[in-house]
């Protein structure tokens, strides 16, 4: 054989082999980490590795925000302007403060508690669903998640739409403690439902995703543009 057909040949087995190991559903990437008991006060080892490889990953899809929930008003209500480009629309029973709703209060590691440094405020739900609306659409969507105990909770599941019909189940936490669950697509998305059927009382902080703001005009560009226009009157009003 000659030269020519044996390079040919090698690349046509190379690239098979590749489209083999390319597992189905390959625009979707996961990044999960699990602090299984940890206290309110950390440290979050697993969950912040896993934090870091999500927003490396999302970032390639352009720059990201991250809500917080802090400043924003305390209790249940509905939809909750968590942050730029991104509103939740929540769907769950009120079972009071420090579980229901924007908190800022917590009854500790088996119950939701807020993970943003520096920080105090997080948002809980239980039984019930949380809907992330993205103004923008996003490709990346990370959160941590806390007080989750299996003993509760047996389904936590995250669906949307990038052209099909998409559900991802998400790990739990056996005792609670804080975990990071994150995800990429090459596909965007506008909206992602999180739903537990569960009487667990737990927590979602620190939510990321990607979005540009709109641009601005600068001042000065603002200040030229208006000179020109009065320029151009003047010009007009002269003409003979």
């Amino acid at each position: 054989m000659q030269l020519k057909e044996l390079l040919l040949a090698s690349t046509v087995a190379v690239a098979a082999a590749a489209f083999v190991a390319a597992p189905a559903g390959a625009s979707i990437v996961t990044f999960s980490g699990q602090d299984d008991g940890a206290p309110v006060s950390g440290p979050f080892p697993n969950s912040a590795a896993s934090q870091a490889s999500f927003e490396t990953a999302a970032g390639a899809f352009g720059p990201l925000q991250t809500a917080t929930f802090e400043g924003l008003p305390v209790g249940l209500y509905s939809p909750v302007a968590a942050g730029p480009g991104l509103s939740i629309t929540l769907n769950a029973p009120n079972d009071g403060a420090c579980i229901s709703g924007v908190a800022n209060c917590t009854y500790g590691n088996l119950y939701g508690f807020n993970t943003t440094t520096g920080g105090s405020q997080w948002l809980g739900f239980a039984n019930g669903s949380a809907t992330f609306n993205f103004a923008k659409g996003t490709h990346s969507l990370g959160m941590y998640l806390t007080g989750l105990q299996t003993v509760f909770t047996t389904s936590l599941t995250l669906t949307f739409f990038d052209g099909a019909s998409e559900t991802l189940d998400l790990p739990i936490n056996v005792n609670g403690g804080a975990q990071y669950y994150g995800f990429t697509d090459t596909a965007a998305i506008t909206s992602a439902t999180l739903t537990n059927t569960s009487d667990d009382a737990w927590g979602i902080d620190d939510v990321t995703y990607n979005f540009t703001p709109t641009a601005v005009p600068e001042p000065l560009s603002i200040t030229l543009l208006g000179a020109g226009l009065v320029g151009l009157g003047f010009a007009r009003r002269r003409r003979p």
